[in-house]
């Protein structure tokens, strides 16, 4: 394969996704129809200081609004047409856009004694167990049909369930899917076929309805319940059919993914909104390997600004399944000498494939791409841009050395480069031409059942999810508790955060776990990975926001964090990676009992 580097007229000064997006445009490639977006346009998240200029803009359809930055900017979503994407940017209103990224669930597809979580707590101490407490599940596969879900006489425990994926009309949430409310789930349910009287399509062994069971399940239908069987129910189905191209076999195929991260904040702004003054936590067993792992992306800004806007709120997340996978390497570039990163990709590699490093905005970082046979294929400097063409002229590389995200400050590079590649050793060389710093955190971006390595030995540590690096949300790794030992799980992501905080901050049984199986009405099925623990704590914290509501007083996200601190398992295994464990493991019925002791005393 004949290739050649070629500089690009694509704008540098916005986020590496949308100029790859407009390279693509360039190339005449048509950017498809979504779910929630017309042809041509894309879903996007915007920081902007005058939300009124934003909405005024006739290019904007617009989608929710998170709330407020710690400085009063706003955090926002919408659609907007690709070839607006330049002009959007430079208007003065803008502080930063980023378009929607594809998630995966945070689940371990590799995991072959199991735990019920019914036998983590005593129920006698869970008095209220949930009661008066929304707890909504933003995931894949809602069986809102399986008995776990259902009061005792068969009605719907749920309040709200919006699919994303159903048929869009004047009253859809931010203009797509379709939603149901609680009357009309039980109309379904007297029907024979309830899933087809909803016009809902359901996957058997669904992750949504695990993670679901796991957090509110009743026991109901299959006699195991889970931590706050008291508590209502809002789902929402993220979008399916955002579809990524790969190649399989020499054919062209397509991979489902589970929504983006626009639809997940708008998801999470919809359940806040039917909770209204209720206490109400949400899950998010979802996530990606990229991102500058600081705090700083759109999406956990957003977390954050949802979180602080009320009291009784809290959002948990799956801290990922990525600590085995060799996706991170750092380093230090030294001035006027270069670092090799070097990337192993096999022979057969029909998926696109991406790599992020994230590096100091004082230090000025040169970029060459050198090929497995040798050749280099070109440089980029600080502030550029550039592809690599095969024969056809047809871009295979895309790469682009960003000067200062408006986030953070620092300097990105993105490399996305295309399916059919030749395999071999990718040499990252990372030149320092200018260096205060000097280092550098590097991530390869998610990739299902044919995931790309940095050659060994791999850096595990910083390999959280993309979206559980923020300052607010509730960050959870995963332990074996079928063991005498309680292992943590060899799947289970490292902290710390890029910029050195503590993070995930609990962990909880999430390997070999029983619950709810989609289309079975009462049976369950094993499933193992931080989406499994993540549903757990997300639980704890609804019994905890019950025990409040009994005494009539409110919680703050840093109360709920230092009551789940104060309660994590004082017989735990003496561990000495907080990066991995964070304040430990939670013990149910101590964070229970130390709500009632802290309203009791006041």
């Amino acid at each position: 394969m004949q290739l050649q580097f070629e500089s690009t007229d694509i704008f540098a000064d916005i986020d590496p996704r949308l100029q790859r997006l407009l390279e693509r445009k360039s190339r005449g490639i048509t950017i498809a129809a979504t779910t929630s977006t017309e042809k041509e346009e894309v879903a996007v998240i915007a920081k902007v200081n005058n939300p009124k200029e934003w909405l005024s803009m006739n290019e904007v359809y617009p989608g929710a609004d998170l709330g407020s930055t710690p400085n009063g900017e706003r955090i926002v979503t919408g659609r907007i047409p690709v070839s607006r994407i330049e002009h959007i940017k430079q208007s003065d209103c803008v502080v930063s856009l980023k378009p929607a990224q594809a998630l995966k669930p945070a689940i371990n597809i590799n995991s072959p004694a199991t735990v019920a979580i019914q036998d983590l707590c005593s129920q006698n101490s869970l008095e209220e167990q949930g009661s008066g407490v929304v707890v909504g599940i933003i995931d894949v596969g809602c069986d809102f049909a399986h008995k776990n879900f259902r009061n005792p006489d068969g009605s719907t425990r749920l309040l709200a369930f919006w699919n994303q994926d159903g048929h869009s009309n004047p009253k859809s949430p931010y203009g797509y899917g379709q939603e149901y409310k609680r009357d009309e789930i039980n109309q379904a349910l007297s029907a024979s076929d309830p899933y087809a009287a909803l016009g809902y399509e359901l996957e058997e062994r669904a992750h949504g309805t695990h993670v679901m069971d796991i957090a509110v399940g009743n026991g109901q239908g299959s006699g195991l319940s889970g931590v706050a069987p008291g508590a209502d129910i809002v789902f929402v189905q993220l979008s399916q059919n955002e579809y990524t191209p790969l190649i399989e076999n020499g054919e062209k195929a397509l991979e489902s993914c589970f929504g983006d991260t626009v639809a997940l904040l708008e998801a999470m702004r919809y359940i806040f909104d039917i909770a209204g003054d209720r206490p109400c936590v949400i899950n998010i067993s979802l996530g990606l390997y990229g991102g500058p792992h600081d705090g700083t992306t759109l999406v956990e800004q957003g977390i954050d600004a949802l979180v602080s806007e009320k009291p009784n709120r809290a959002i948990v997340i799956a801290a990922g399944n990525s600590y085995d996978t060799g996706i991170h390497a750092s380093g230090i570039v030294l001035p006027n000498h270069h670092f090799d990163l070097q990337w192993q990709i096999p022979h057969r590699n029909p998926r696109q494939k991406e790599i992020e490093i994230w590096y100091d905005g004082g230090d000025r970082f040169q970029l060459e791409i050198i090929a497995p046979d040798g050749s280099s294929l070109g440089r980029v400097d600080l502030g550029e841009n550039g592809e690599v063409v095969d024969s056809e002229d047809n871009t295979i590389i895309f790469f682009t050395n960003r000067y200062c995200d408006p986030n953070n400050g620092d300097n990105v590079i993105c490399v996305f480069m295309e399916p059919d590649l030749p395999g071999g050793i990718w040499t990252l060389r990372l030149h320092g031409v200018h260096v205060i710093n000097g280092k550098f955190h590097a991530w390869i971006e998610r990739e299902d059942h044919s995931q790309t390595c940095f050659v060994p030995p791999h850096d595990n540590t910083h390999t959280l999810n993309t979206i559980a690096c923020g300052y607010k949300s509730i960050v959870v790794g995963s332990y074996d508790n079928t063991k005498t030992n309680k292992p943590l799980s060899f799947f289970s992501s490292s902290g710390p955060t890029r910029d050195g905080r503590q993070k995930p901050d609990f962990i909880a049984p999430g390997h070999h776990i029983w619950a709810a199986a989609s289309r079975t009405a009462t049976q369950v099925v094993r499933m193992s990975g931080t989406s499994m623990a993540a549903p757990v704590v997300t639980g704890a914290i609804a019994l905890i926001f019950a025990e409040a509501l009994a005494h009539n007083r409110s919680l703050t996200i840093e109360e709920i964090r230092e009551l789940l601190a104060a309660s994590t398992q004082k017989n735990f295994p003496i561990h000495s990676q907080p990066e991995r464990y964070g304040y430990g493991a939670i013990d149910l019925n101590a964070a229970v009992l130390a709500v009632q002791d802290k309203f009791t005393r006041l």
